[in-house]
């Protein structure tokens, strides 16, 4: 079964690339964006994350070097007990930059499955344990194509674990169709969605996949920086009730939008995108505060359609 000692993970989307949709993200990582730059940063970070025993490590083909900087990382470790998700379906065209007109291109065919399936190994060798279909929504009908399902089957026999994330406000409905394939094929055993206090849409069928042996694990738990101090703009009344709860608590809003995620009993695994030793260690420091008992927060959720729409409207940075 499935387990690790540390329900907090880490994401290098916002470390793969310097480029991210993530409100502070060009601050966090500082003025210089080199590969080589990025790489080092990557390398704090990761080494910090896994000594305080972080265990699970998300990667993906579109966020940047992601999978070559993990794998780099993981070569200079004595012995790595880690647990490596990476993903397929979307291609990094930026070349670099942050100000670009296309930053990324989705393709969810057999054909890139295959080419992209490829990359990962080369990059990841047999330091890959999960493969997911990127950002999983209606419109790209791949959970409908048989062929495509029949290569992660042989992607699945080689003994990866093959799951998918989900975007956008059909989330739910995403959901529902994998639970409906996986009775008869029993292919998926892991969905990353996106759940945090104001996108709270997809719990209770999330509840109902993770009762049905699927691990869930949680990504932007702090909405793209919507839920942080560096929000400034952004569903202002819900943010400034939740900053009054996270004082009356003695928190921080990231903390409470961390803990909140922690203490939800059906997700396996809390993604942080944390771009500093900084960050991290604050994140850790905040799960050693998972036992506070929160008040309700299901009432400071927003519409999907609202969340999602606004999600929109964050500049790459």
């Amino acid at each position: 079964m499935f387990k690790l000692k540390n329900k907090l993970g880490l994401g290098l989307a916002a470390l793969g690339r310097p480029g991210y949709i993530n409100l502070g993200h060009n601050q966090n990582i500082g003025p210089d964006k080199s590969k080589q730059a990025l790489y080092l940063q990557a390398e704090k970070v990761l080494s910090f994350a896994y000594q305080s025993g972080i265990q699970y490590f998300d990667v993906a083909r579109v966020y940047g070097a992601s999978e070559e900087f993990l794998s780099t990382w993981i070569r200079k470790q004595n012995q790595f007990n880690g647990f490596v998700g990476s993903k397929w379906g979307y291609e990094y065209l930026a070349d670099w930059k942050i100000d670009t007109d296309v930053h990324e291109r989705k393709d969810h065919s057999l054909s890139f499955l295959k080419k992209q399936w490829v990359e990962t190994r080369l990059n990841l060798g047999k330091n890959i344990d999960l493969y997911q279909i990127h950002s999983v929504t209606s419109e790209s009908n791949v959970l409908n194509d048989r062929d495509v399902l029949n290569e992660l089957h042989n992607i699945k026999n080689s003994g990866i674990q093959i799951g998918i994330s989900t975007s956008g406000p059909d989330q739910e409905e995403t959901i529902k169709k994998l639970l409906e394939i996986n009775r008869v094929e029993k292919i998926f055993s892991f969905i990353q969605c996106t759940i945090n206090i104001l996108e709270q849409s997809c719990q209770q069928t999330l509840i109902k996949a993770s009762e049905s042996g699927i691990n869930i694990i949680a990504k932007e738990v702090f909405a793209n920086g919507r839920l942080s101090a560096a929000n400034k703009n952004f569903h202002q009344k819900e943010i400034s009730n939740l900053v009054n709860i996270a004082i009356d608590l003695n928190l921080s809003l990231e903390e409470l939008s961390l803990i909140w995620a922690y203490q939800q009993n059906y997700i396996k695994i809390v993604l942080t995108g944390a771009a500093t030793v900084e960050q991290i260690q604050s994140n850790i420091e905040a799960i050693g505060k998972s036992d506070l008992t929160l008040p309700n927060l299901s009432d400071l959720s927003i519409s999907k359609e609202n969340y999602w729409q606004s999600r929109k409207s964050l500049k790459w940075n």
